[in-house]
């Protein structure tokens, strides 16, 4: 896919990420948000958490911090999970828009950087995974088809119980920072991402999807799909669903807009870069 410069937002905007043991990909991480994030506005942060790492992530974090002050680091001091890091890093964003980015850079977020003159119209960019549900778009959904299959049922799972009609929820979304604050979250698993956007879509939120191919993580290993994170997150899914709509016990009952993207669905870029990923 040709590169095209992304034309500068008059907003600001928060990335979010957190690390768990990433010593192999952090700098790397930072440098590329960093890259990011000037070529789209001249306001920017990257709100970092480091997850109770033990190896030497909280230490190369805050030595990039001293020459980077638009890094603002924090420590959990012990492993809380992706759910507490989504609502940590929430509470803790300054900017107009906020949005989150793995630390291995598992979506190529290009298309995401070009389209957010979109959000003059659209209240939130839904990054996701075009034509990755069939047979033979399980290698481009995730690292390995284990992890497909995983992500394949989670999001069939949320689909059918909550019927909000976009075509990932796992991935790179932005927010109006003063909407998604004013969302109360209740969930703490995997199922939080997901919940944002319903919480949304339910306060009658305007949503834009945006392709974001998913790209192989190359150093490291992913912890997203433990066995442990993969229960809480299908627990939650249920059992919220049972409250929130079964029983009917949630404050917003609006519904919102979506508009689908109506180009075609690109590749990954292919240009190598820090941290072993194909250039965003």
């Amino acid at each position: 896919m040709a590169h095209e410069q992304a034309r500068k937002v008059p907003f600001s905007l928060s990335m979010l990420g957190w690390a768990l043991n990433e010593e192999e990909n952090l700098e790397g991480y930072i440098d590329r948000a960093g890259r990011f994030l000037a070529d789209v506005t001249d306001d920017y942060e990257l709100v970092l958490i480091d997850d109770g790492s033990t190896d030497r992530t909280l230490e190369i974090a805050h030595a990039c911090q001293l020459t980077r002050p638009w890094l603002r680091v924090y420590s959990n001091g012990s492993n809380r999970g992706s759910g507490y890091n989504t609502k940590r890093a929430l509470a803790l964003a300054q900017k107009d828009y906020v949005f989150w980015q793995t630390v291995d850079w598992s979506y190529d977020i290009t298309l995401l950087g070009q389209n957010l003159h979109l959000l003059h119209e659209h209240d939130v960019l839904q990054g996701v995974r075009l034509d990755t549900l069939s047979l033979g778009g399980l290698a481009r959904r995730s690292d390995n088809l284990r992890k497909a299959i995983i992500s394949t049922v989670n999001y069939l799972l949320v689909r059918v119980l909550f019927r909000l009609p976009l075509h990932d929820y796992q991935n790179v979304t932005v927010y109006p920072r003063r909407l998604i604050q004013s969302v109360a979250l209740e969930s703490e698993s995997a199922f939080t991402n997901p919940e944002c956007l319903l919480k949304a879509w339910w306060k009658g939120a305007s949503i834009h999807e945006v392709p974001v191919p998913f790209l192989k993580r190359q150093r490291g290993t992913a912890k997203g799909t433990r066995l442990a994170t993969v229960w809480r997150s299908l627990r939650d899914v249920v059992s919220w669903w049972f409250r929130w709509v079964v029983l009917g016990k949630r404050p917003d009952r609006g519904r919102g807009r979506v508009t689908y993207w109506s180009g075609p669905a690109p590749a990954a870029a292919e240009c190598p870069e820090a941290g072993g990923r194909a250039a965003a």
